[in-house]
């Protein structure tokens, strides 16, 4: 179904997770499919299992229990973009058909539990016969590891491989710091994620899916402004001269030679 899982702390991200497998368990125990090396997680402490398009999460009895959108559960259905706490760790869910063109208006968040996960699906127009196609903290950082368990399971923003069919070939989607203390730098948009702002802080997610790309809040307490708005819950879609607000920093999507 094409479901992943972001694994960060403190708002900087360790790794990227691709939930292939019917049930992926998560732990310090070295043979958890995603094993998070920090006393604060139990040694097998929860699982996601997939069953059909449905991803659950199952908590095993861990000794700091595990929240899905800061609510303790034990079992619970989780959506695109909710937000998962095992112990200091924060994992947000991604569901990749929600970031393909599916759906059209995504109004969720991984926020607080008054920002639940809201889905509006919009149906594909007719497709008419001969009509032209439209185009579709440092030391605990230092204290956390992932390790992959399974060969079909990649781990890391710079292991992974999206397609990026359709795309232009000689350009692609950057970000030009406008203010701030990064003023001048240009942020190439080629991982699968990454986060902008300030790790702990006010920082948002760029999401890229495929020729796409898509801004989502991180962490923080004041939402980042997209084109001078604030961003609403759920992900957005961005492109050229779209203007980004994360705390401090301004960025301006721009387009640049690959």
């Amino acid at each position: 179904m094409g479901a992943r899982v972001v694994l960060s702390l403190e708002g900087a991200i360790v790794s990227e997770v691709e939930l292939e497998k019917a049930v992926t368990i998560v732990g310090r125990h070295p043979a958890c499919d995603i094993c998070i090396d920090h006393p604060a997680v139990s040694a097998r402490h929860m699982l996601f299992r997939i069953e059909g398009s449905t991803v659950y999460v199952e908590d095993l009895a861990s000794t700091n229990g595990t929240k899905v959108n800061g609510i303790a559960s034990s079992h619970q259905v989780v959506h695109h973009l909710d937000l998962i706490e095992v112990g200091r760790h924060k994992v947000h869910f991604f569901d990749d058909s929600m970031l393909t063109g599916a759906v059209g208006d995504l109004e969720s968040t991984v926020l607080t539990e008054f920002e639940r996960t809201m889905l509006a699906a919009h149906a594909p127009a007719p497709v008419v016969p001969g009509a032209p196609r439209t185009p579709q903290g440092e030391e605990d950082l230092s204290r956390t590891m992932a390790i992959m368990r399974e060969p079909q399971v990649r781990m890391g923003p710079a292991q992974e491989a999206v397609s990026t069919a359709g795309a232009p070939a000689a350009q692609m989607l950057a970000l030009r710091v406008v203010a701030g203390p990064r003023k001048g730098e240009i942020i190439a948009l080629e991982q699968a994620n990454t986060m902008i702002g300030t790790a702990g802080g006010e920082s948002a997610l760029v999401v890229r899916r495929g020729a796409r790309h898509f801004l989502a809040r991180f962490s923080g307490n004041e939402a980042p402004r997209l084109n001078r708005e604030p961003l609403a819950p759920g992900s957005h879609p961005i492109g050229e001269h779209d203007m980004i607000e994360v705390g401090e920093a301004s960025f301006e999507v721009i387009l640049v030679a690959r």
